[in-house]
């Protein structure tokens, strides 16, 4: 078994990889659109009921590792990460209806 082909590595990735995505993101939407800071544009959103959208295309990088761990067989890779997908999605219902 490969180091990458490990569980805890895929629901490490996979618990980063949206956090990272988001930190680049809402960063680059805020200030592009004139915001005065990130938690304005994160409020923004939530006030119009966006950001649970925003947080599930968050989830798009991981996708594409699940993908990739699937073709190159790293399966135990692959299912860390899919675990990690269902977490995120109990967490975007959460926000959804609060």
């Amino acid at each position: 078994m490969k180091l990458t082909d490990k569980p805890i590595v895929g629901i490490l990735i996979g618990a980063l990889l949206p956090i990272i995505c988001l930190a680049i993101f809402l960063p680059l939407v805020a200030y592009g659109k004139g915001y005065d800071s990130v938690a304005d544009c994160i409020s923004h959103f939530q006030r119009f009921g966006v950001l649970y959208k925003i947080v599930s295309l968050s989830l798009m990088p991981n996708a594409g590792l699940f993908f990739w761990g699937t073709r190159q067989n790293r399966l135990s890779l692959a299912r860390g990460v899919l675990a990690m997908c269902l977490l995120y999605g109990v967490a975007i219902l959460a926000i959804y209806f609060v």
